[in-house]
C-alpha cells in the first residue's frame, strides 16, 4: 500500500507540460495576445470640408463609413469604421478651413483601396424652402470612393473628403438630386493657400476663388468681415488661383506660380481687384 502511494507521487513531466501549455493559452486569451491585438492596429482620421454652392443649406447625414481591404472581392473585405450617425450637418458651413470630424477609430494595419459612405435622410434649403435631397441611384447602396491608403501600426492616417457642393446637387424638375463629387486627399501631405479680396479702394469684395488639382476643381469664397479665404488640403505643387468677383463692375484676376508645400500655408495677402473702365 505504501509502495502504491509512493508511485502516485512520482514526478510526471508529460502532465506538467500539458498543464503549462494550457495555462499559457488561457493567459494569452485573457490578456488579448492574439494576432489581431492592439499591436496590429493604426488609427484612421477622416474629416469633411466643402466648396460653396448657390443654396442656403445642404444638410447631409452620414449613417455609416466603411473601408475596403485591397485584394478582397467587392462584396467582402469591408470594415465599418463609423456607425454613429453624424447628425445633420450643413456642408455649406465647411468653408475656408472649417471642417467636420467624420471618423476617428482604430483599424487593422494593411492597405485599403475604397471608402464607402452610407447616407441618411438629407435635405436642402433653397428659396427659403427645405425639402428632401433625393439620393441618386448610384449611391443608394453606398457612395463608394476609390482611394488607396495604408494603415501602419501605431500611426495615424489622416484623410480629407472635400465635397464639391456645386457639382454634387442636381435639379431635376422640382426635385433636387444628390450625386456626390468628392476629392480625397492625404491631409498630412497637404498645404493651403490663403488671402483676402478687396477692391482698389480697400473695400471687402465678395468673390469666388478657384484653383485646380489634377482634374478636380477646388473652390471657396471670400467671407466677411475681412474678405478672407482659404483653399485647404491641396497636394504639393504649383498653382494658379482665379479670383472672380460677384460684382460685374470689377475685373477678375488670376495669380500664377503659387507654390504649395505640405503642412504649410501660402499667404497671398490682399488681392486688389480693379474696376472695369
Amino acid at each position: 500500500m505504501k509502495e502504491g502511494n509512493m508511485n502516485l507521487k512520482r514526478h510526471n513531466p508529460r502532465r506538467q507540460l500539458i498543464v503549462v501549455a494550457w495555462c499559457t493559452f488561457i493567459t494569452c486569451v485573457l490578456a488579448g495576445c492574439s494576432s489581431g491585438g492592439a499591436n496590429d492596429q493604426g488609427e484612421l482620421f477622416i474629416k469633411v470640408l466643402d466648396a460653396p454652392a448657390n443654396y442656403q443649406e445642404i444638410n447631409i447625414v452620414v449613417d455609416r463609413v466603411s473601408i475596403h481591404r485591397t485584394g478582397s472581392t467587392p462584396d467582402v473585405g469591408w470594415t465599418v469604421v463609423s456607425t454613429t450617425s453624424s447628425g445633420k450637418f450643413n456642408l455649406l458651413h465647411l468653408l475656408n478651413g472649417r471642417n467636420l470630424q467624420l471618423v476617428l477609430n482604430k483599424v487593422a494595419v494593411g492597405t485599403y483601396d475604397q471608402i464607402k459612405l452610407n447616407y441618411g435622410a438629407c435635405t436642402i434649403m433653397a428659396d427659403d424652402l427645405e425639402q428632401s435631397l433625393q439620393q441618386d441611384s448610384s449611391i443608394q447602396s453606398g457612395n463608394t470612393i476609390l482611394y488607396g491608403f495604408q494603415v501602419v501600426e501605431g500611426q495615424q492616417v489622416q484623410l480629407t473628403l472635400d465635397f464639391d457642393a456645386y457639382r454634387s446637387v442636381l435639379k431635376n424638375g422640382e426635385l433636387y438630386m444628390f450625386k456626390p463629387h468628392i476629392r480625397v486627399q492625404n491631409t498630412l501631405l497637404s498645404g493651403s493657400i490663403a488671402g483676402s479680396v478687396l477692391d482698389s479702394g480697400r473695400t471687402v469684395v465678395p468673390a469666388a476663388i478657384v484653383t485646380y488639382t489634377g482634374i478636380d476643381t477646388v473652390r471657396t469664397a471670400s467671407e466677411l468681415p475681412y474678405g478672407s479665404f482659404q483653399l485647404s488640403d491641396l497636394p504639393e505643387g504649383i498653382y494658379s488661383v482665379a479670383v472672380v468677383p460677384e460684382s460685374p463692375f470689377l475685373e477678375a484676376d488670376t495669380i500664377n506660380n503659387i507654390k504649395v508645400v505640405r503642412r504649410l500655408q501660402t499667404n497671398l495677402g490682399a488681392i486688389h481687384l480693379q474696376y472695369r473702365k
